[in-house]
């Protein structure tokens, strides 16, 4: 009985002894991977700050008003005058002109009769 256990000691020192550096490797390597996770987390929580700042920036910079102000200065726009104003039921007398030669005419898009 005593050969046997002094076999199963020296066959389970070897196997730890095998085992030892498989297992230090593993820690080392799930370190490395947690560097990572953490790398990746810090990121992901940059990349959703940076959202929330364009988000606020974008709800400043379309304000109404500020567009208002915006196209008063850039764009040369002027009121609707009443006769630009077509009623719903109007709309169908609007026709696509028939071809011509005529380069006025071909610059015409579209009229209403």
């Amino acid at each position: 009985m005593n050969v046997f256990s002094l076999r199963a000691t020296i066959i389970l020192t070897l196997i730890t002894i095998m085992l030892g550096p498989l297992v230090y490797l593993s820690g080392i390597r799930k370190d490395g991977r947690e560097s990572e996770l953490m790398q990746i987390e810090a990121s992901i929580t940059e990349t959703r700050d940076s959202i929330t700042v364009l988000k606020s920036e974008w709800a400043y910079l379309s304000r109404p008003d500020r567009i208002l102000q915006l196209s008063e200065r850039f764009l040369d726009l002027k009121p609707l005058d009443p006769h630009q104003i077509v009623p719903v039921g109007e709309l169908s007398k609007i026709t696509k002109p028939a071809q011509s030669n005529n380069i006025e005419e071909a610059n015409l898009i579209w009229s209403v009769e």
